[in-house]
């Protein structure tokens, strides 16, 4: 039987819409994705730290084109229309990564509602909307296509200050299969990505020493995961091999889900 995904004739390279381009985990997955022969539309809150990006020489000999859009993703009424300005850069698209997040630090009887507000838009609300606005593109178009979030170890270990975080990336995990159940029949894969500890520069979810050290003495490889790891699995999942998965998440934590290193044998 043929499915939309497989009867689609398209000349052209396929396009992705990557959200949280400027930061470390959404750029490797854009410049991947670009390698891989895919145009990347970049979006992010702020357009003037996706030109670094812009301006960066190809990554490969038939690399995919980048394109930026600006997004505010806590604005859910206006994410419907930024799908269709994205669409409208190559008329089409065929991969949304879910990219963008925030990870604050706030101890639970200090935090206030709008911490846990501005988390829970960014990291599941946004999700929510660009996702079922990106699908009914795909479903109007009759063409199959790919969504892959960005989720997080911490979807089944609470954290320490992180109470915002960690339900939010739970609910992601459930948000993912949930999707893949009713969409499968569209030929829509949507799995996710559950990162580990990533070394990444970052000024809007900055970490201290102190946490870092924690979480890499209980780590079992002997060294952090970097974004290039992440982009690597969100390339697989949006490829051919990867073609019988959806609702899947994979976890690229350097086996820090398996247990605590850290502990002594006795």
């Amino acid at each position: 039987m043929s499915t939309p995904e497989s009867t689609r004739e398209r000349n052209e390279p396929r396009t992705a819409l990557v959200t949280g381009a400027a930061g470390g985990i959404g750029a490797a997955v854009a410049r991947r994705l670009s390698a891989d022969g895919v145009r990347v539309i970049l979006a992010d809150l702020r357009a003037d730290r996706l030109a670094p990006l812009l301006a960066e020489p190809p990554v490969a000999e038939n690399a995919g084109e980048f394109a930026a859009l600006e997004v505010d993703l806590t604005d859910r009424a206006a994410l419907p229309g930024f799908v269709d300005r994205a669409w409208d850069v190559w008329s089409g698209l065929d991969i949304l990564v879910n990219a963008a997040g925030l990870y604050p630090s706030a101890p639970l009887l200090e935090m206030r509602d709008d911490q846990w507000d501005q988390v829970m838009d960014v990291n599941l609300s946004a999700v929510f909307s660009l996702s079922r606005a990106f699908a009914r593109r795909l479903v109007d178009a009759g063409t199959g296509g790919h969504i892959v979030n960005i989720s997080s170890g911490a979807s089944s270990r609470a954290r320490r200050g992180a109470a915002h975080y960690c339900t939010s990336k739970a609910g992601l995990d459930m948000l993912t299969k949930a999707f893949a159940l009713e969409l499968a029949e569209h030929s829509i894969h949507v799995n996710a990505v559950s990162p580990g500890f990533i070394e990444v520069d970052s000024d809007i979810n900055p970490l201290g020493e102190a946490y870092v050290r924690s979480i890499r003495g209980g780590q079992p490889w002997p060294r952090a995961g970097a974004p290039t790891d992440i982009a690597g699995a969100v390339s697989f999942l949006c490829g051919p091999d990867s073609g019988w998965m959806t609702g899947a998440s994979l976890s690229v934590d350097g086996g820090a889900g398996t247990g605590n290193a850290a502990l002594p044998l006795s």
